[in-house]
């Protein structure tokens, strides 16, 4: 296939995986190949499942975040075509098309390398999408344009297909300035921009990232020429293949290899890795480093700027403005997507760049054409200068099958909230960024304010929360993450925010202040709507995690508790006999989920304790007073028993935290293990009415009491229970034999391989 000339060179290894994607949708669809198959598959073309829809979403690759008005029209018009006419930018930089039939899947890929654009990479463990600052090539301050760097490590990387079976996602960005715009010091691999005695290059850091155990990159060079990112990459890139953990993809990334090996022994396997790519050489083509943004000649400016309502900021060329669209939470309708297209295209503008803010830039817009800009946005669903609170949402738990709260629904509130506050507005207004989940997908842990949901227990059922982090700081070197100063129940959030608002709220002890005003949840006083996330019809819970999910579900249970206990541990009355006996029963309850066990009240956790954490020795023996006493009321606020309940929850996190793959232990029992008979497993195990994720839990220790090789029969509910546990099943390494629907339940035959 002949791909025209476009931003990025599109390697002939791609071009061939992207029609070999056909033939790999037929068979899946002829029933030839497995949903598990099909979706490691599927997963690393940029193709995602919906949750709980049917349907599927297309991630696009962006090089440096950069579209042409052509391809923008062409993907809008693929998205009214087979999906919903609505276009997505996320905070990577991609776009997004949602609700397509994966049978359209082929003819919208192949549709896309026509016109110079691929998915290949866009998700699994890969190398995602190479990353810059919004106005990279056009900003007064940055060092140099870091787009050629950004496209050339793209089509580097890409012709590789060892970039695509990585142990886990591999994120890069470029940075111009130092205050790192595009987020260099918080992912895999970051570079800023240097000039030294007049060679331009960079100052390279490795091992960033957010979500769970976020972490700030350690520099690895302090000054590499710009023609050798090929080696850094590379290097980065194969001590991340050898040393990434395989086995366990919540702990897969390349920041807990750096926690494995240590600041010291992980720098000096870089510098050993880099050493041999300069003796072995890399493994493709090196691609040139091109002008992508041709710097424009400077235009009279004697005439002042005409008044406009758009969000406008002068570039580094005179007379040269960029224009900021604002996209509701990154969303924009395929029919105004080719308005502001053709618009581009008439004012003879090249480049429009979807920012990690989810925002459409128009570059390099001449002043004399800003009226007519002026005039074309008018109507359309974008916001102009101050129409609205600047915000990022993941998709959440509305289509996103790992999320967890509907961050989506909340940012629509907050927006409600605060509106008519920043109307005419003058001032810098704080970016709010709401993730659904602790994968960080809204980079919530950088934000001036951010949000990310949880579920937490209150009177013994879930709800929606939100933890909120304030004062984080961006900049080469200096980069700091943002301060957890509490937790809001969802529905308490907007008021939050309100009074952050009206009383300029800004220092982080003033954020805490408020947050607690806000933060306080009387059991006879709490709304049922609290119990219910935005934008939901039905009560608070984890049901909808993706299939094979379900290990992330039971995840997300423990960690509800453990949060908990750590919060009554840490809180202005944490040294009361109520507070300690709170951290004590929440952790004592954390790891029952593990078990099978459900535990609804006091007894439930003081015998589930005992049985399954007591008994095996996980824990000291005589915890089990503590928590007997926590239950019963006896438990004194006292200096021993603080010790006691701060001990015990230090345990239970350390256990947590070594949790393998398969969910079992790999730190040593502290005690000699009791015999606790737990009886034989009938050929049958019912698990109707055992709701998701705990009747994965329960088969999966069904399967452990017998022995490998035998089988064993699960009556599972009907809907997605089915797909929940036989592909989480399947993932733990256990083989499905058979599936049958009967009456009123599924029948699984799984036989124990491991």
């Amino acid at each position: 296939m002949q791909i025209p000339d476009t931003i990025i060179q599109i390697h002939e290894t791609v071009q061939q995986d992207t029609l070999d994607y056909r033939h790999q949708v037929a068979r899946f669809l002829k029933g030839q190949v497995s949903p598990v198959a099909f979706k490691a598959y599927r997963v690393p073309m940029g193709i995602y499942e919906q949750r709980e829809s049917g349907h599927y979403m297309v991630r696009v690759r962006l090089g440096a975040g950069l579209i042409t008005p052509d391809q923008l029209a062409h993907v809008a018009g693929l998205s009214r075509q087979y999906g919903n006419g609505t276009l997505h930018l996320t905070t990577r930089e991609d776009i997004q098309l949602h609700d397509l039939a994966i049978e359209d899947t082929p003819a919208v890929l192949e549709a896309l390398l026509k016109v110079g654009l691929s998915t290949r990479g866009g998700g699994g463990n890969t190398v995602r999408n190479v990353a810059v600052g919004p106005y990279a090539g056009v900003g007064p301050e940055e060092v140099f344009d870091v787009t050629p760097h950004a496209i050339a490590l793209s089509e580097y990387l890409l012709q590789d297909r060892s970039s695509f079976s990585l142990p886990r996602k591999f994120k890069i960005a470029l940075s111009g300035t130092s205050q790192d715009d595009a987020f260099a010091s918080v992912t895999d691999l970051g570079f800023f921009a240097r000039i030294q005695d007049g060679t331009r290059g960079f100052e390279v850091y490795a091992a960033g990232g957010m979500g769970s155990s976020p972490r700030i990159g350690i520099k690895i060079e302090s000054f590499v020429p710009e023609t050798d990112i090929f080696v850094v990459a590379e290097a980065a890139k194969r001590l991340f293949e050898s040393h990434g953990d395989r086995s366990n993809k919540h702990k897969a990334r390349l920041r807990y290899v750096l926690a494995r090996l240590g600041h010291d022994l992980f720098v000096q396997t870089y510098l050993e890795e880099k050493q041999r790519v300069l003796q072995e050489g890399l493994r493709g083509d090196t691609p040139s480093l091109r002008q992508i943004m041709a710097v424009p000649e400077p235009l009279d400016t004697s005439a002042s700027c005409p008044h406009t309502q758009l969000d406008v900021r002068m570039e580094k060329t005179a007379g040269y403005y960029t224009v900021r669209l604002a996209l509701p939470l990154g969303d924009i309708s395929a029919e105004d997507a080719c308005r502001i297209a053709e618009c581009a295209a008439s004012l003879g503008l090249r480049f429009l760049r979807a920012t990690q803010s989810q925002d459409l830039l128009l570059l390099s817009v001449p002043q004399t054409h800003l009226p007519q800009i002026d005039a074309m946005v008018q109507g359309l669903s974008v916001a102009l200068q101050n129409d609205m609170p600047p915000m990022v949402a993941c998709a959440g738990a509305s289509t996103c099958k790992l999320g967890l709260c509907r961050s989506r629904g909340l940012a629509a509130a907050i927006a409600d909230a605060l509106q008519w506050k920043i109307w005419g507005s003058d001032q810098a207004l704080p970016v709010i960024r709401i993730s659904g989940c602790p994968n960080a997908c809204a980079q919530h842990q950088i934000a001036d304010i951010g949000f990310q949901g949880h579920a937490r227990r209150v009177n013994g059922r879930l709800m929606p929360f939100y933890n909120i982090f304030v004062g984080a700081r961006l900049e080469q070197g200096h980069t700091e993450l943002g301060h957890r100063i509490g937790a809001l129940p969802a529905k308490r959030v907007p008021a939050f925010m309100q009074e952050v608002y009206e009383q300029g709220v800004s220092t982080i002890d003033a954020f805490k202040d408020c947050a607690a005003r806000h933060a306080g949840l009387e059991a006879g006083q709490i709304p049922d709507d609290y119990y219910v996330d935005y934008d939901a019809c039905r009560p608070f819970s984890l049901a909808g995690l993706g299939a094979g999910e379900c290990s992330a579900g039971v995840m997300d249970i423990v960690n509800a508790d453990l949060q908990q206990a750590q919060e009554a541990l840490t809180s202005d009355h944490g040294d009361t006999a109520d507070s300690l006996a709170r951290a004590v029963l929440a952790a004592a309850r954390a790891l029952l989920v593990l078990f099978g066990v459900e535990a609804k009240s006091c007894e439930d956790v003081v015998q589930g304790f005992k049985t399954h954490l007591v008994a095996p020795g996980w824990v000291d023996p005589q915890s089990q007073d503590l928590v007997q006493q926590a239950a019963t009321g006896g438990l004194k606020g006292d200096a021993g028993s603080r010790d006691s309940a701060a001990s015990l929850v230090t345990r239970i996190v350390a256990l947590h935290g070594s949790l393998d793959g398969q969910l079992n232990f790999t730190l040593a029992p502290v005690a000699e293990p009791v015999e606790v008979s737990q009886g034989t497993v009938p050929g049958v195990v019912d698990l109707r009415g055992v709701a998701c994720p705990m009747n994965f839990v329960k088969a999966k220790l069904a399967l452990e009491r017998v022995e490998v090789g035998c089988e064993v029969e699960l009556l599972l509910d009907l809907g997605e229970a089915r797909k929940n546990v036989s592909e989480s099943l399947k993932q733990q390494g256990q083989q499905v034999l058979k599936i049958n629907e009967l009456k009123d339940c599924i029948s699984l035959i799984v036989k124990r391989e491991k």
